[in-house]
């Protein structure tokens, strides 16, 4: 409503105001005030929570590490106890049964050892071997004992430990993993003959130099051996076998990374990373980092060297809080953290929380303060439509019959402002501004066609030029993909296919370009191109833009070599050409070209998809060359 007179304003006016800031005030010191403490209270909520889940985490891998421990221990004095027993008369005639020779040097495991069957020692199923050298009469009896105690202690460790290994100095290793999708095919069947596994860390966390106590330690997240694919990541815990002061092998077992935490274990942990750190500072386990099936991310694991701020703040973090267990908010990480030690491999395993999931959870209890709100404001609008209706409603009445009397006379509504009265109250103003604006609507009638025909005029105008807009690349000013597909079309219905061929023009590395240079110096050089090619280009071709770096031309040659003639012109005249990038920096840009004749192609997708594969043959042997479908490179 507007004023009555100077410093005066109605009475439905004030009491909307009035009432709007009293509850709106209510209701934004009480929503202020719900939301820093539920605010703290989901701190305090989130804290424990977190403390459990990591307190969880770290008991379970302590259990899991221990049992590893255990099994590797007991197979330890198990072996012990049977080597002491010496070698048997038996054991050159069973090592030939078990583990033939092998044609490209060493031996393999028999068939029969991993599929199941009956062995001198019982049997035996689910072991695969290699052996490296021909053993002598030790090195028989220690292959044979360790096979029978790895089958027998493995059984015992299934389902949880899904492998147990015993390797030597000498390259033979071992392994009992019944459940292998692989069915240790590698060791079994494709291993060379020459294979050295000792520079792998985990043969060398087994030698004296770097276990001196001899205790059983964990390697690194590390690729599988046999995996030369780089996607399967596993760390494997070592325990070294010692006999009369020599060392004679290593009891191992490895964990796949999906395995050191399975979905199932973190079940119920919403909304939080588990991420496990070796003492050394290598990542062993990060949701967002490390993944089973994801090849190339070498550089994140050692956090010492990695480039990464993040886990730069990470190991930060670790650092300052080693050798102590920590609950509360990290400031490096933005996050609220709880870490603690696993003792038996000496990591550190970090329950994280990112603080916006705390800041979401308070800003839902504001929400439901809102809904409160809304439905308070509703209840007023009530109160002030009723006070309305009974003090404004007679007289709008009448405005409103005055409104229908002036929408008849006029068809359309223009704005012009009538003269104050102070006198009158909120509605006899309006009346009298309605009459007012009568009087002046008659006067404007002919200004208002004026108006209507010049803005006819403009949108025309206008009409034409998105028309022209449409069918042209806004960067380029060459004709644009849907323009190109119309022509090229129309072409192929209307002339000889046979004298149709079609070059899709693709600009080498222009990737590049916008990488270091930025994108306005990439659409530059991409306009500066799509000129040179048009220039190059006969009048009577046809030349567009398909999309990004890419673009095609249609020509009507003789045969095929002018049309590679054409195409030559095309990338010989690009190349040569000097480009200016940024900074005084200038080079040159090629292009590859894949040619296609429109015979037998009714379609632009046909002859596209045949340009197109042409082009592809051109970017595999090396780029800055035309190609043409069913010919050798023209250079």
């Amino acid at each position: 409503m507007k004023m009555l007179a100077a410093g005066k304003m109605s009475v439905p006016t004030r009491a909307a105001v009035t009432l709007s800031l009293v509850i709106g005030l209510l209701f934004l010191v009480s929503g202020m005030a719900a939301y820093f403490d539920i605010k703290r209270q989901a701190l305090d909520e989130a804290l424990i929570r977190l403390d459990g889940q990591n307190r969880q985490v770290a008991e379970l891998q302590e259990g899991r590490f221990t049992r590893l421990s255990a099994a590797h221990e007991h197979a330890k004095q198990l072996l012990l106890a049977e080597l002491a027993e010496g070698p048997s008369p038996d054991d050159a005639r069973n090592l030939d049964t078990l583990f033939p020779r092998d044609r490209r040097g060493g031996r393999r495991s028999s068939d029969l050892l991993f599929d199941g069957g009956r062995t001198p020692f019982g049997y035996v199923r689910g072991v695969g071997a290699y052996i490296g050298m021909e053993p002598d009469a030790n090195q028989r009896a220690l292959i044979l004992r360790a096979t029978r105690v790895a089958h027998a202690v493995g059984e015992g460790i299934r389902p949880d430990l899904k492998s147990l290994y015993f390797f030597t100095p000498d390259n033979s290793l071992i392994m009992f993993a019944p459940d292998r999708e692989d069915k240790l095919g590698f060791y079994r069947k494709k291993a060379p003959g020459n294979l050295d596994f000792q520079q792998e860390t985990f043969a060398k966390i087994s030698t004296a130099a770097l276990n001196p106590s001899r205790r059983t330690r964990c390697t690194p997240l590390v690729h599988i051996l046999y995996d030369t694919s780089g996607r399967t990541w596993t760390t494997g815990c070592m325990t070294p076998v010692d006999w009369n002061g020599r060392h004679i092998g290593t009891w191992g077992t490895s964990l796949l990374l999906n395995d050191l935490l399975s979905a199932d274990e973190l079940n119920g942990f919403r909304a939080t990373d588990t991420v496990l750190v070796s003492a050394e500072g290598m990542l062993i386990r990060h949701p967002r980092y490390t993944l089973q099936s994801e090849a190339g991310s070498e550089q994140l694991l050692d956090l010492k060297q990695t480039r990464d701020p993040q886990l730069q703040a990470l190991w930060q973090f670790i650092r300052s809080n080693a050798g102590k267990t920590f609950l509360g908010h990290a400031p490096r990480l933005a996050a609220h953290v709880s870490m603690r030690t696993i003792k038996t491999p000496g990591w550190y395993v970090l329950t994280i929380q990112n603080e916006d999931v705390i800041q979401a959870g308070a800003l839902r209890a504001v929400a439901r303060v809102a809904i409160t709100a809304f439905l308070c404001l509703l209840l007023q609008g009530i109160a002030i439509s009723l006070l309305i209706r009974r003090y404004v409603g007679r007289p709008l009445a009448r405005l409103t019959e005055r409104t229908r009397i002036l929408t008849r006379r006029f068809q359309s509504d223009v704005d012009f402002p009538a003269s104050a009265r102070p006198e009158l109250d909120e509605v006899e103003q309006l009346g009298h501004d309605f009459d007012d604006m009568a009087e002046k609507l008659t006067r404007a009638h002919l200004n208002l066609e004026q108006q209507v025909a010049q803005r006819t005029d403009e949108l025309h105008r206008a009409n034409v030029e998105l028309s022209r807009l449409a069918d042209c690349d806004t960067l380029t000013g060459a004709p644009n993909r849907r323009r190109i597909l119309y022509d090229v079309e129309e072409k192929l219905a209307l002339r000889n296919p046979r004298r149709l061929y079609m070059l899709v023009i693709d600009i080498d590395h222009f990737k590049r370009v916008n990488d270091t240079y930025g994108h306005l110096v990439g659409d530059r050089i991409l306009t500066e191109i799509a000129q040179d090619a048009r220039s190059l280009l006969r009048d009577n071709d046809l030349f567009g833009r398909i999309g990004g770096e890419e673009f095609m031309a249609l020509i009507e040659t003789s045969g095929p070599e002018e049309a590679i003639i054409v195409a030559e012109r095309l990338r010989s005249g690009i190349g040569k050409t000097k480009r200016i990038f940024a900074d005084g920096a200038a080079g040159q840009m090629t292009v590859s070209i894949g040619i296609a004749n429109a015979h037998g192609r009714l379609s632009f997708a046909q002859l596209y998809a045949a340009a197109d594969a042409a082009l592809y043959k051109a970017k595999h042997r090396g780029r800055d060359q035309c190609v043409i479908e069913e010919a050798d490179t023209v250079n």
